[in-house]
């Protein structure tokens, strides 16, 4: 190559490099934005250096991953999840169930027996040398009767499932061995009841009719709904399953689409069920709501605001502001928000509602609603509130927030109009429910001197409630006991909270389709409205933006040893002071988002250390300001000095 072409060639490349440039800086001039977020990422600047990306997108992302299945609740969980997002059960725990060679005969006697009951009878334990040669194969081992009741309840969750039979109608399927032995099934459906209730379908159905006062804020202003609605307990041998739990018979069209969905692995539903609800947001330039809280009255005004709304206003984006607080809404105050109210909406103050299983603190309708909410500063009726309370709910699945609230599996198994039997008895009150078995399992009850009646507490007093006509003065026996069996059920279910129930389901259903939620079971939509339970550190960690100064520094690793050494309470508490909320959300720390949904990862900026200093949160940004604290000690003081106080409040930014 002679010089006159190395001269040529070299001339070209500048020419070519001089063109790029003037390229670059026409660009940069027409798009200073992107000038910008090359120096933030530069800078490492992820409060303006985002990945543009929303929950839907990370569900899309991860449907590749590897998962494993939990053996408890066949729940399919990341394979970098070390518990089950569904009931909590170690990925190293297997669930050992030992099958019989034959399975015993029905005893027609005692027809219902609990399940767990069914499965040990015909769920032969193993003699304990075969159980110690099986065990070698599993790090730990669990068997049913071990299960604690989340487990049981998630492991339950797949009983009853849609399905079409051989003509192509919708009805209801029961999965589990021995379906002989299954106690009667129930059906709570509210209405306008669309097929016929009457005399023909026997004693077991319960209908109440409730008519709204037309002064009322739920009439019939809103629209789609009735001024008289009704709710009933029904057989399932006399329910259309192709009936929603509002009563809306949907097409076969429709079914046709929702049961392949219903099927699928939760990540796959839970993707699907993102892109309904951004349909149904109301876009911002059409119409949104500003609205200011009173701090000291955010319960009572979130329950008259939300009752308030109407038509498009149910999903239109609201932003909040608490009054005296200089906070912007940028996701945190929104995220405060539905953490406060939840938090009144369980407490016994609230008097809505009441635990109701010590076992795992979960809550259930106050049956003496009536008489413990009266006190509250609200110009509203206690139907009205259980009504408002719904619509809470529901905007929480539209809003994509997590309600740090503990609901009994029967609330999420009437919200979808799931089918209910004795067994549900167990979540609810473990010691009704053994109360109950041991009358089913055992003669002479006689003996017992039950009526059927039950004592309920009434305003100030405690009354005796008939379960049938004069029933104080029928006695229980060994001839009727399965008939009082299965009016408890339907007492303690439905009857004595039927009305709330039914305000509470309308309320849901004010804000969401009901066809969007009938391709969960009820732990699955616990998951997506609760979030995850525990909090996983190193979930947390991998999900955490740092800015370069904190980058390979002690600082950072002192952070994490603070963080892991501390309770699940402590941990939650420090998730509330940095985003604004004390539960994850089902995608875990990936799924963080800021007020417009897109994601918006937990960052840690190192900030210069000042004596005296703690570190700052930002949490409409999910951000902690962390001072570069020239010892672990000095850290450790100031994050649980700052765990001490209260998490809420946005005066700062």
């Amino acid at each position: 190559m002679d010089a006159s072409t190395v001269t040529y060639l070299f001339g070209g490349i500048v020419l070519a490099l001089a063109g790029v440039c003037i390229a670059n800086c026409i660009y940069m001039r027409r798009h200073p934005e992107a000038s910008g977020l090359g120096e933030a990422l530069l800078n490492r600047n992820f409060l303006e250096f985002m990945p543009g990306l929303n929950r839907r997108d990370v569900e899309e992302l991860t449907l590749d991953m590897e998962r494993w299945e939990c053996s408890v609740c066949a729940f399919m969980n990341l394979v970098t999840k070390p518990i089950c997002s569904l009931c909590s059960t170690h990925r190293d725990y297997r669930l050992i169930e030992f099958y019989s060679d034959t399975v015993p005969a029905r005893e027609p006697e005692k027809p219902s027996r609990s399940m767990s009951q069914r499965a040990s009878k015909s769920l032969q334990r193993q003699t304990s040398k075969s159980f110690q040669r099986l065990s070698s194969f599993f790090q730990k081992v669990i068997l049913p009767e071990d299960l604690n009741p989340r487990q049981r309840s998630a492991r339950m969750r797949k009983q009853w499932t849609r399905q079409l039979d051989s003509k192509g109608n919708v009805v209801w399927a029961r999965h589990f061995l021995d379906t002989e032995e299954c106690p009667a099934s129930f059906v709570i459906q509210t209405g306008p009841i669309r097929h016929e209730v009457g005399e023909s379908n026997g004693p077991d159905v319960s209908v109440t009719v409730i008519i709204h006062d037309s002064t009322t804020l739920a009439s019939a202003e809103t629209p789609g709904l009735d001024a008289i609605k009704t709710i009933a307990w029904m057989p399932i041998e006399g329910i259309n399953a192709a009936t929603t739990v509002t009563g809306l018979r949907l097409l076969s069209s429709t079914w046709s689409s929702l049961l392949p969905i219903s099927r699928l692995p939760f990540s796959l539903k839970y993707a699907w069920f993102l892109h309904q609800v951004s349909d149904l947001i109301v876009p911002y330039a059409d119409l949104h709501i500003q609205t200011k809280v009173q701090r000291a009255r955010v319960f009572e005004e979130a329950l008259e605001n939300l009752l308030g709304i109407r038509g498009q206003g149910l999903c239109a984006i609201i932003r909040y502001n608490f009054v005296g607080e200089s906070g912007l809404d940028a996701g945190a105050i929104q995220r405060e928000w539905y953490t406060l109210v939840a938090h009144a909406l369980l407490h016994e103050e609230s008097g809505l509602f009441t635990i109701s299983n010590r076992d795992d603190n979960s809550y259930f309708i106050n049956p003496n609603s009536a008489h413990d909410t009266r006190h509250l500063d609200v110009q509203l009726e206690h139907l009205e509130l259980f009504r408002a309370a719904g619509r809470f709910i529901g905007r929480a699945l539209l809003d994509g927030q997590v309600l740090p609230i503990q609901l009994s599996p029967v609330l999420f198994k009437a919200l979808l109009g799931v089918p209910m039997t004795l067994d549900d008895i167990e979540s609810l009150d473990k010691t009704t429910y053994t109360s109950l078995q041991y009358i089913v399992q055992n003669e002479h009850v006689e003996d017992l001197a039950l009526t059927f009646s039950v004592t309920q507490c009434y305003g100030d007093r405690m009354l005796e409630v008939d379960l049938v006509e004069n029933g104080h003065d029928l006695a229980v026996t060994d001839a009727n006991k399965h008939e009082y069996i299965a009016l408890m059920v339907r007492h303690l279910l439905f009857g004595r909270v039927e009305t709330q129930l039914l305000a509470l389901i309308e309320g849901v259903y004010d804000v969401l389709p009901p066809e969007l939620l009938t391709a969960f079971d009820h732990k699955e939509l616990e998951l997506i409205l609760c979030g995850l339970h525990e909090i996983d550190l190193a979930d947390w960690q991998a999900n955490t933006v740092t800015s370069s100064n904190l980058d390979n520094t002690p600082v950072l690793e002192w952070f994490w040893n603070i963080v892991a050494s501390l309770p699940q309470e402590d941990q939650a508490k420090l998730l509330q002071y940095a985003t604004g909320a004390s539960r994850v959300p089902v995608q875990g720390f990936k799924g963080l988002t800021s007020y417009d949904g897109k994601i918006c990862y937990f960052t840690l900026k190192g900030v210069a250390y000042k004596q005296g200093v703690y570190p700052v949160a930002h949490a409409c940004y999910n951000r902690i300001d962390l001072p570069l604290y020239p010892s672990e000690e000095l850290l450790e003081d100031a994050l649980k000095t700052l765990l001490l106080s209260d998490p809420t409040g946005f005066n700062i930014e």
